[in-house]
């Protein structure tokens, strides 16, 4: 039996709708099981923590920024340019966040270091949300920047 074959017998549907195999086997991701989309791997029935819902939430803000960008290109105006501007700091301070979660850690980077990072990464947040009400109020706003930037 070819290894393809192999890997994709639990996939195959048995029955008239899906079958209990590919439930079970779609249930069953490296020996976890998951018993629902609030539940922590392995505990079924049990609550995920603070960091499942940030995550979650996380992923949701994410997917709704997509429509935002080509609705910033053809709407111009504060409304718009005060969400654009909220969605680009926020997702790029959670993003900046967790790379400093995952890669700062004292073993890496020595116990100074990782303290300020956290820190270091709110005062950057914090400059570029500044910088961009900055040039939203003081300047054309975001939406017309890219409008005339992609004329070019």
């Amino acid at each position: 039996m070819s290894l393809s074959r192999l890997a994709l017998t639990p996939l195959r549907l048995r029955g008239p709708l899906l079958a209990k195999p590919l439930a079970a086997a779609s249930s069953m991701v490296s020996g976890y099981r998951f018993a629902g989309s609030n539940t922590a791997p392995g505990l079924s029935g049990k609550p995920m923590g603070e960091h499942a819902l940030h995550f979650k939430i996380e992923r949701y803000f994410a997917a709704a920024m997509l429509p935002l960008f080509p609705a910033a290109y053809f709407v111009h105006g504060p409304v718009m340019d005060a969400l654009l501007i909220a969605a680009i700091a926020l997702h790029t301070h959670w993003g900046i966040v967790a790379v400093i979660n995952d890669y700062a850690r004292p073993i890496v980077i020595g116990e100074t270091a990782a303290r300020m990072a956290i820190p270091a990464a709110y005062v950057l947040s914090i400059l570029l949300l500044v910088g961009l009400l900055h040039f939203n109020i003081n300047d054309v706003g975001l939406t017309r920047a890219f409008e005339m930037f992609f004329s070019l």
